[in-house]
């Protein structure tokens, strides 16, 4: 494990006080997707919004998502059974997505295995991410959440930050359990979207309608979906690893018919994890976004 990531993680494994996340309480974004049956929902406007933090109406305005940059961090999974087409294909999509981000946005690069190491800091310049990318060599074990953890950590205060996660599997090594990482992820901040190769009959969310599967998921995939989904994101499937890509880019996609409001908290308390609910106030469709965020100490 890389200096830097061993240090994150050894802070949180042996209990030791977790990471601050300070966060301006003047303003809070929230990345909200609208989605009606299998179809996201575009053009609505402020208005259409009902936002609460913890129980409290809160005025709430559309901000431009392009006013907004990215930085995505792309953490995935290069562990043993990643070898081979797996990995070209997972490459591959890598690249979709990096080619995909408008001008101003950042990508950085985190790899996991039975290490975790941060290859790439974020960065405009797409031949340093390329340079990253077809540099991944695999082998080993398969610590996500320890990956996972490190990425949370690293993207805060980053401003809207995306962590795209890719794994093909359980994972079996990490120090941390998926509830130390899912409570991270929550004071973070962070928006999480994760990609997983699904076999047919297998739960998962199809990149092309955006709809789930019906039958049961395997273990790996509910815990990340239910990590995803705490943040406000989703948990998207490819069939096969030749679809990584279709994947990577449906992504891409769902950001650019995602929506960001801000708003000043009034009349709650400042400190301390707040529970965030956003509803539709006169239109139809499912709200997706992350269920608390985080307000740190003042420094």
């Amino acid at each position: 494990m890389s200096p830097l990531a061993l240090a994150l993680v050894a802070t949180a494994a042996t209990q030791a006080p977790p990471p601050t996340f300070a966060v301006d309480v003047e303003s809070v974004y929230v990345d909200v997707f609208v989605t009606d049956g299998n179809r996201p929902v575009i053009g609505l406007t402020e208005a259409d919004f009902e936002v609460r933090d913890n129980g409290v109406r809160q005025r709430a305005e559309l901000v431009s998502v392009e006013s907004l940059p990215l930085t995505v961090f792309l953490v995935l999974d290069t562990s043993g059974s990643v070898a081979g087409e797996k990995l070209a294909q997972l490459q591959a999509g890598a690249r979709v997505l990096v080619a995909g981000l408008r001008p101003g946005d950042e990508a950085a690069l985190i790899t996991f295995d039975e290490e975790v190491r941060r290859r790439v800091a974020p960065t405009t310049d797409r031949a340093t991410l390329e340079k990253g990318v077809g540099g991944i060599r695999p082998g080993g074990a398969t610590a996500l959440f320890d990956a996972l953890y490190t990425g949370a950590v690293l993207a805060s205060g980053q401003g809207r930050s995306l962590l795209v996660v890719f794994t093909d599997g359980e994972d079996n090594l990490s120090w941390l359990d998926a509830s130390q990482v899912r409570r991270v992820l929550l004071e973070s901040n962070v928006l999480v979207q994760a990609v997983g190769v699904v076999l047919p009959g297998e739960r998962g969310l199809d990149p092309d309608t955006y709809s789930e599967r019906p039958s049961a998921e395997a273990g790996h995939v509910k815990t990340l979906r239910q990590l995803a989904e705490a943040t406000g994101g989703r948990f998207w499937s490819a069939s096969a690893p030749d679809r990584l890509a279709d994947a990577f880019r449906a992504i891409l996609e769902a950001m650019k018919t995602r929506y960001v409001l801000r708003f000043e908290p009034t009349r709650t308390r400042r400190e301390g994890l707040h529970k965030l609910e956003v509803k539709l106030a006169r239109r139809r469709g499912r709200v997706q976004c992350r269920s608390a965020y985080f307000v740190g100490p003042r420094p």
